[in-house]
């Protein structure tokens, strides 16, 4: 487990990244954690991303625990989305955040079905039993500084990570196939499906039960996010295209529309928060807040 590194304080918000390597690495795409204080009413725009976030968050000071909500009720997961979303921060608070892999998901929440879950927001306590989530969030309120808090969740995630479980077969495979998805954005449904010993449309199925999204959904949003990566180190627009596997420039520009309401160039080169820096760091170029 690596040491947080990179950090970033700017006015109300502190913001802590932790390199993800190891035994964490096929569960886990990034860690950081955020220090808020009090702010005015913000909107924050989020974008399709492909990572599962889980997220566990308290009231700053001593008092903070419960502050919030009840012991066990902190730790939310908020989905895949199918569109850009909007929330304003509560503010005054510290938020801890894992970016989960399909893999990570399935894995780490005992391979729990995501179909009818909220996508924003939803209370892990839901999802497994509350005394996972109480000791969690115990563990982490002891943890002295932020940089201790965010070791704190990553040793609990690699726990749970190195616990032999009974995750459903059904779940790993899909899992699995989302990941080779999210590795090759272009790779063809049926080839999947195939590779699983599955029809196309039982992969379907498997993917709205485990996962709450479809193949096609995550392929587009694997290659938005690609797109973006690409284009923050320093490609063209054209040359992001091909790298993400779309047909052409133009393929990919309705695809970018669609999912964001953005041109490729807005997207690329959307408004820099401090919030919106860290992900970037977190999750090696994507862009999650717009």
């Amino acid at each position: 487990m690596d040491t947080p590194t990179a950090r970033a304080v700017d006015g109300a918000f502190r913001t802590i990244v932790m390199p993800v390597a190891g035994a964490l690495t096929p569960y886990v795409g990034g860690l950081m954690a955020v220090e808020m204080q009090h702010v005015p009413p913000l909107e924050q725009r989020v974008a399709p991303h492909e990572s599962m976030v889980l997220s566990v968050q308290f009231g700053r000071g001593a008092d903070g625990v419960e502050r919030k909500a009840a012991l066990g009720e902190n730790t939310h997961l908020t989905g895949i989305r199918r569109w850009t979303g909007s929330f304003i921060p509560a503010g005054d608070c510290v938020t801890l955040f894992a970016l989960l892999t399909p893999l990570g998901a399935a894995a780490l929440l005992e391979g729990q079905p995501l179909s009818g879950v909220p996508r924003i927001r939803a209370r892990v306590a839901e999802l497994l039993d509350r005394r996972v989530t109480r000791d969690l969030e115990s563990h982490i309120a002891l943890a002295a500084s932020l940089e201790d808090k965010l070791q704190a969740l990553a040793g609990w995630l690699e726990l749970r990570a190195a616990t032999p479980r009974r995750t459903p077969a059904a779940a790993i495979r899909t899992a699995r196939a989302a990941m080779r998805m999210l590795a090759e954005p272009a790779s063809a449904v049926d080839g999947l499906a195939d590779d699983e010993l599955l029809s196309r449309r039982q992969l379907e199925r498997d993917f709205a039960r485990w996962l709450d999204t479809s193949p096609r959904h995550l392929s587009q949003v694997a290659r938005l996010q690609r797109v973006s990566r690409l284009a923050r180190r320093g490609e063209s627009l054209a040359s992001a295209a091909a790298g993400a596997g779309f047909a052409d420039q133009s393929h990919m520009s309705r695809v970018v529309r669609q999912l964001t309401g953005l041109t490729p160039q807005r997207f690329v080169h959307s408004h820099t928060t401090p919030l919106s820096t860290a992900f970037r760091a977190a999750t090696r170029g994507a862009t999650v807040y717009l």
